[in-house]
């Protein structure tokens, strides 16, 4: 029996979705474990600031390019849309390029005034290669996504896994384990964004001029500002912890953090799917039901966390002796700390749905902005007085301003609703009456 429902197809699209997020994510968790259970902790502390600093790369260049780009690419004709990619691609390129250029040079210079240790070039050079390949990677992955083709992406992501796993077992083996581990994962971004680029074969023009990314860069830059608040937010704490404390420390506090990275899938998967249905919601049935539906699913998503939380505590010796070979220095408050973060997460993003479905971006990011604040400067204030477990106690009070504004941002929309409803609602009999018949109502 052919399905021909689009509910059907968009299910398809969705679980893929799902699946290569679920992927990636599994694959930095095996990743992460891998390097914490036979590098030193300096080795890992510096794997993690590489990696984050091209995150943060790659989320500037997403939000920049795609976020304007996703709302135009429908209205193009092949041909146009193919002059816009390569365009803009020729762009991207020359941009990148100069980027790490500068990278080059500022990294040179603190290794020479002694600002980075010695044994941090190899490191830096690695991370800039892999930012590199990171860009050309997501370049061509966004504009599969853009254009609704989730199953190539899940192939060459496939591939791209196993190059990362591969790299980080030969990592293993080396005392070079950080450097390893980036070259490694930077061949496998280069092999899947050319997987990628085949797939698109001539939707690129890549004979193009370039230019097209100052078309887009009003938009893009606000885009993008949202985007370095997103990153603050969740990574910016490995930052400020190694020029607060150390290496070491951000190793401790990162891999306190890794144990609870289902919780974070769970959350992201369950996201994806519940976008589209309280889009629905909020259309049918108004902003108050719409709300009691997230909240009910927000316990749901709370519950499933709290459960793995437990479990996680009950086993931690097992998992950080056990497991990773290693004893951090305040490992519970650690542990616990990240289990109050990520529990309050779980709450907060179903909730967070009706303002996002409202598209009130600008308040949103504002809250985002000024709670990111928060929580950068409560780490650093915390963490010169109680060490690593300042950083994620900074965090959690940035976490829980943000859940108080979230919910007050969701009651705002539901009075809006009220107020909305009362407006266009009948007025009274005995209203009508009086005032048909000329008498002022009370």
């Amino acid at each position: 029996m052919k399905a021909s429902s689009p509910y059907a197809s968009l299910m398809r699209i969705f679980g893929s979705s799902v699946a290569d997020q679920a992927m990636l994510s599994g694959a930095n968790l095996l990743i992460g474990l891998i390097l914490i259970r036979y590098t030193s902790e300096t080795q890992y502390g510096y794997y993690v600031l590489a990696f984050n600093a091209m995150m943060l790369a790659t989320t500037l260049q997403g939000t920049f390019i795609n976020t304007p780009l996703v709302a135009m690419l429908p209205t193009m004709n092949d041909s146009t849309r193919g002059q816009w990619l390569g365009s803009l691609l020729h762009d991207q390129r020359r941009w990148a390029a100069g980027a790490a250029v500068v990278s080059i040079v500022v990294a040179g210079v603190a290794l020479f005034t002694g600002a980075l240790p010695a044994e941090a070039a190899p490191i830096c050079g690695a991370a800039i290669v892999l930012i590199l390949a990171a860009l050309y990677r997501e370049y061509y992955r966004g504009i599969l996504i853009m254009l609704r083709r989730p199953h190539p992406v899940l192939a060459a992501d496939a591939v791209y896994v196993v190059g990362l796993i591969a790299g980080g077992l030969l990592a293993s083996q080396s005392p070079l384990a950080a450097t390893v581990a980036l070259l490694s994962a930077a061949v496998s971004a280069v092999i899947g964004g050319t997987l990628l680029r085949r797939v698109l074969g001539d939707a690129v023009d890549h004979s193009a001029a370039p230019g097209r990314l100052r078309d887009i860069a009003r938009t893009g830059i606000w885009a993008a500002a949202g985007g370095v608040i997103y990153w603050l937010f969740n990574q910016g704490y490995s930052f400020l912890t190694v020029m607060t404390l150390d290496v070491n420390a951000v190793a401790a506090v990162a891999a306190a953090r890794l144990l609870l990275m289902p919780v974070n899938l769970l959350v992201t998967g369950v996201q994806k799917q519940l976008m589209p249905m309280a889009a629905g919601w909020l259309h049918e049935h108004g902003a108050r039901k719409t709300l009691m539906r997230l909240c009910a699913f927000s316990l749901a998503l709370g519950l499933g966390a709290a459960i793995y939380v437990v479990i996680a505590w009950v086993l931690r010796h097992w998992i950080f002796i056990d497991l990773m070979h290693k004893d951090f220095a305040k490992r519970d408050e650690l542990l616990l700390l990240w289990s109050c973060i990520f529990l309050i997460m779980a709450l907060r993003e179903p909730i967070m749905l009706v303002s996002v479905m409202r598209q009130r971006f600008r308040i949103l990011a504002a809250t985002a902005g000024v709670c990111s604040v928060i929580a950068l400067a409560a780490s650093y204030v915390c963490m010169q007085a109680w060490g690593a477990p300042g950083a994620p106690f900074g965090i959690l009070i940035g976490e829980v301003a943000y859940f108080a504004v979230a919910i007050v941002l969701a009651l705002v929309e539901v009075r809006r609703d009220a107020r909305h409803d009362t407006r266009l609602s009948p007025a009274p009999a005995a209203t009508r009456a009086a005032s048909s018949s000329g008498i002022d109502s009370p």
